[in-house]
């Protein structure tokens, strides 16, 4: 039975990303999409500092804008599966008004450089050493890698995935904030 409980409890960790939450927290069940109707966005924080590339970038630089805010770390197994969909959907969507952002988490400069290179990442991705900035994200449970925020043009949380983010759900959900 123990052997059970400890399989379930294995599975729940890894379906939720790679949060690393202290030894006896329970781990969000929340994991998934979560869409927020206009009425009930809440706006995000100004989550601003250095770039793995140098330049200082902030989440305000970007109103008017919709902007994709993905939370990501060299080591996270999740993180480096969507990594390819989240480059194709930049690459995709950077003509019609859609900035995308990176927050890296508790990473090595090196190691996060070396994974921007090998996924071909050229958007920006503020540098979050301490997890301090993911910490301020509303509605994020604390430590979880990787989650993405779509954040409409008024500067509010309209999407929150927790988990690695998929296509053709991502191009929808981007979609749908374009024709707000």
């Amino acid at each position: 039975m123990k052997r059970l409980v400890l399989a379930v409890a294995c599975v729940a960790v890894i379906s939720t990303g790679c949060g690393r939450a202290p030894v006896g927290t329970v781990v969000s069940e929340e994991v998934g999409v979560t869409e927020y109707s206009t009425f009930d966005r809440i706006a995000a924080p100004d989550i601003s500092g250095p770039t793995l590339t140098g330049p200082t970038v902030s989440l305000a630089d970007y109103r008017g804008k919709v902007v994709v805010l993905n939370n990501w770390a060299s080591w996270c197994l999740p993180c480096n599966d969507e990594a390819p969909t989240l480059v194709a959907a930049a690459r995709k969507y950077a003509s019609r008004g859609v900035a995308f952002v990176g927050l890296d988490v508790s990473d090595q400069d090196a190691s996060a450089r070396e994974f921007t290179s090998t996924y071909g990442v050229d958007y920006p991705s503020i540098i979050d050493t301490t997890g301090k900035k993911l910490a301020q994200l509303p509605g994020v449970p604390p430590e979880a890698l990787p989650t993405t925020l779509i954040i409409d043009r008024d500067g509010n949380i309209a999407v929150r995935i927790i988990g690695a983010v998929k296509e053709p759900v991502l191009s929808q959900l981007i979609d749908q904030l374009l024709a707000e």
